[in-house]
C-alpha cells in the first residue's frame, strides 16, 4: 500500500498545493485575486505555504491552479525563491479539491503529500509518513483537535490509526463547545486512492473519496498537535496577519 518503502529510508519530496480557489468570503478585502495570495504582513499567503514546504524537506511542488491562475504563476514561478521546483496544473473547468489532484498527479506512480493553499497546518511531513507506513491504506490524513469542532466535519479515529468515520458538522451539545478532531487538509495520499474520480470529473476528495477509503479501511489519520490558520474570512486572514507580525505563526510545538 506504500509502495513497499520503509518510513525510516523514503519520505516523499513532491506536493501538490491546491491554489485554485474563488475566496468568495473574501470578496470584500479580495476582488483583485485568488485567495492563496491574499496579502500578509507584505506578502501573499502563498509565500507562506512554500516556506513551510521547503522547511519540511520537501524538493517538488504542484500548484492545482484555476482562477486567475496568471497571478499564480507571476508569484510563484519555478519555485527557486524558496529552493523549491514549482510546476503548474492548470484546471479549464473547475474540479473540485479530488478532480484538482487527479487530474494533477496523472501518471505519478508513488506517494505524495497534498494540501489546501488556503490553510496552513504546519504539520510535521515525515511523522505524518511514517504513520502512514505504519497503518498501511492509501490515504492518511493530519488531524486537528479543536475545542469546538461543531462547524467542521469530525473525524471518528480508531485506536490502531484507521479513520472509521466522518461526521460533517454535527451540532453543539445542548450548546455547549464540542471538543473533536476534524481534517487539517494535509494529506499523504496513493495514486490509487484517485483512481474512481474519471478524468475531467469534478469531485470533492473531502466528501467522495475519503469517507468511501474509510468504509473500506484504507485510511488512516494522526493527530498533530501544531499551527493551524484558515484564512477563509477577513477575520481569520486579519488574525493570521497578527500571528506573523508576532512570528508566533513560525514556533515548532
Amino acid at each position: 500500500m506504500t509502495a513497499g518503502f520503509p518510513a525510516q529510508s523514503y519520505v516523499p519530496t513532491t506536493a501538490f498545493v491546491l491554489a485554485g480557489g474563488l475566496g468568495t468570503r473574501l470578496r470584500a478585502v479580495l476582488a483583485d485575486r485568488p485567495k492563496s495570495l491574499a496579502p500578509v504582513a507584505g506578502k501573499p499567503f502563498l509565500h507562506y505555504v512554500l516556506d513551510y514546504l521547503r522547511q519540511q524537506g520537501l524538493q517538488r511542488v504542484i500548484l492545482c491552479v484555476g482562477y486567475l491562475a496568471g497571478q499564480v504563476r507571476d508569484f510563484a514561478r519555478d519555485g527557486q525563491d524558496w529552493g523549491l521546483e514549482v510546476t503548474y496544473s492548470l484546471e479549464q473547468t473547475a474540479l473540485g479539491t479530488g478532480g484538482a489532484l487527479r487530474q494533477a498527479s496523472a501518471g505519478l506512480d508513488g506517494p505524495f503529500f497534498a494540501l489546501n493553499g488556503d490553510t496552513l497546518f504546519r504539520v510535521d511531513l515525515p511523522a505524518l509518513w511514517e504513520q502512514h507506513a505504519r497503518v498501511g491504506g492509501l490515504a492518511t490524513v493530519a488531524l486537528l483537535r479543536l475545542a469546538d469542532g461543531s462547524a467542521r466535519g469530525c473525524v471518528r479515529l480508531a485506536e490502531d490509526g484507521h479513520i472509521l468515520a466522518f461526521n460533517e458538522k454535527p451540532a453543539q451539545a445542548q450548546g455547549k463547545p464540542l471538543p473533536a478532531l476534524v481534517n487539517g487538509g494535509v494529506y499523504v495520499l496513493e495514486p490509487p486512492a484517485l483512481a474512481e474520480i474519471q478524468p475531467g470529473q469534478a469531485a470533492s476528495i473531502e466528501r467522495d473519496v475519503f469517507p468511501r477509503l474509510a468504509s473500506r479501511r484504507q485510511l488512516a489519520g494522526q493527530e498533530q498537535s501544531a499551527y493551524f490558520t484558515d484564512i477563509g474570512t477577513p477575520e481569520s486572514l486579519a488574525a493570521f496577519e497578527r500571528d506573523v507580525q508576532d512570528g508566533l505563526w513560525n514556533l515548532k510545538t
